[in-house]
């Protein structure tokens, strides 16, 4: 848009922000105010090589022209081409004298002076026809050298390393891992214990004592007729059982009278089991007396009795046989065929709930001096995807990146050492770990190309590792233009894989 202000004898032509050289040239040209003000938006084409403006002010001749832009960069550029530049038109004006300000006649015959008069435009004289066609050349020249050269840049970035770090993360109720599946079930163990109580149990020898008659009349044999050995002390036996000893004869053939009666050791224990021919002494002088066979059955046991101690320690140890019973619990839980794929159950953690009471065993006599009692218990396992505890690691990881606008996290350079666990509570799984990957920063193509309009190649390097980039290469077409091209659209950016500057 072109505005004429007649009382300061400008023109005010407003750019586009798209405005190219073409625009502001073909603007130029079609006033003959001897005052032009170029207004451009901040990022217009026009104001990102001094080449453009100083191809402007040629074209304006003597003609004023001034630039306006918000932009400062724009401004550095016009004042590098010796064109004058304002931040706003009110910026102008300031330097402007005030259309209302009261004027005297002495300083309106200053005025007067300063004011060139027009000069009436009747035709196009040749030298300025030459000139016309001379800076239409230079126009088509400087747009040849804008759109022609086009140049390919080859950048990597430099990766570093992030982390390491250390976490604890849980699967489980409130844990990290929010997809843990809890498994419960109830187990049973036996636990054995040993009877340390005891009392002792004997038993009196047994045998048979033949008594043989020493008269010709009939004896009897009461009950608890004593009989001993000749040891000192001796060894005392008794009958039990009553019998008549036979009378000896000796017509008309001779014949001791004999009967064998069972006896039994007065003292119990094995002290009552003697060898045969052993037990030859009686108080009864009228008998002769002997033990046939051996003495046996004569023994002292100790019998094992369980005590509430014994109960107590035995109770005390459950533990261990509850969750040897979990652990098996939780085998099967992982080789169930139905499971989802992919995920492995880590237990157990066994809450034991219940237990034999002390009534079944305590003071009983176990045969072989031990006894069993049953627990009860809630064993918990915690069904998790196999991919864990990396997947949560590796999250904790990425988030270290947040505040670091513009960097990358290298995912295929990511370890996670697992330091402590998997160990399982009631709370769930726990596992510390240790996380470290690559980072790297993510090109943004436009930024750059922007810093780099205009520069030359060797300038890429400088302004690539300012970014976080390392230069690979730079190609141009021609090969022999010095500069990059002024359109950031004729420069492509690659960005290749990121080089490495430590191994995480």
């Amino acid at each position: 848009m072109t505005v004429e202000t007649a009382a300061a004898r400008r023109t005010v032509i407003d750019l586009g922000a798209d405005a190219t050289i073409l625009d502001a040239a073909r603007s130029l040209a079609s006033v003959e105010s001897p005052d032009i003000v170029l207004v451009v938006p901040s990022g217009a084409p026009l104001t990102r090589n001094a080449v453009f403006l100083e191809a402007l002010r040629r074209r304006a001749g003597d003609r004023r022209i001034v630039l306006v832009s918000p932009e400062a960069r724009a401004r550095s550029l016009a004042s590098s081409v010796h064109m004058k530049s304002f931040a706003s038109i009110s910026a102008l004006d300031r330097h402007e004298l005030d259309a209302t300000e009261h004027l005297s006649d002495a300083r309106r015959a200053v005025m007067k002076t300063m004011v060139r008069p027009a000069v009436p435009r009747r035709g196009i004289s040749p030298l300025r026809g030459l000139a016309v066609f001379m800076t239409l050349v230079m126009a088509a020249g400087i747009l040849l050298a804008i759109v022609a050269p086009s140049a390919t840049i080859t950048v990597a970035a430099s990766a570093s390393t992030l982390g390491p770090y250390e976490y604890d993360l849980r699967a489980g109720p409130q844990g990290e891992i929010k997809d843990a599946v809890t498994l419960s079930d109830t187990v049973t163990a036996q636990v054995k214990g040993i009877a340390t109580g005891s009392r002792f149990m004997e038993t009196n020898a047994t045998g048979v004592e033949d008594f043989k008659n020493l008269t010709t009349s009939d004896i009897l044999i009461p009950v608890g007729t004593l009989v001993w050995t000749n040891d000192s002390p001796p060894i005392r036996f008794q009958t039990t059982e009553e019998k008549v000893l036979p009378k000896s004869t000796i017509l008309p053939v001779p014949k001791v009278g004999t009967v064998s009666i069972n006896i039994k050791a007065v003292d119990a224990g094995p002290k009552g089991n003697v060898p045969a021919d052993r037990i030859k002494s009686t108080a009864n002088s009228e008998v002769f007396v002997t033990n046939p066979t051996p003495t046996t059955a004569g023994d002292t046991k100790k019998i094992a009795i369980v005590q509430r101690f014994d109960y107590d320690t035995a109770a005390s140890q459950a533990d261990k046989p509850l969750l040897e019973a979990g652990l098996a619990r939780t085998a099967r839980w992982n080789g169930d065929p139905a499971a989802p794929k992919d995920t492995r159950v880590y237990g157990v953690w066994v809450k034991q709930t219940a237990i034999s009471p002390p009534s079944d065993v305590v003071f009983t006599e176990p045969a072989d001096g031990t006894f069993v009692i049953t627990a009860t218990g809630t064993a918990t396992a915690y069904r998790v995807s196999s991919g864990e505890p990396r997947a949560a690691a590796l999250g904790s990881l990425r988030n270290e990146l947040t505040g670091r606008p513009g960097m990358t996290f290298d995912n295929d350079s990511a370890t996670v050492d697992i330091v402590l666990g998997p160990n399982v509570g009631e709370n769930g799984v726990q596992w510390r770990v240790v996380a470290k990957a690559q980072q790297y920063a993510s090109v943004d193509a436009a930024q750059m190309k922007a810093a780099l309009t205009g520069h030359t190649p060797d300038d890429v390097g400088p302004v690539a590792a300012a970014r976080g980039f390392k230069k690979l290469s730079v190609e141009t077409w021609p090969s022999w233009w010095p500069l990059l091209p002024v359109l950031d659209s004729r420069i492509t950016i690659k960005v290749e894989a990121p080089v490495t500057a430590g191994a995480p």
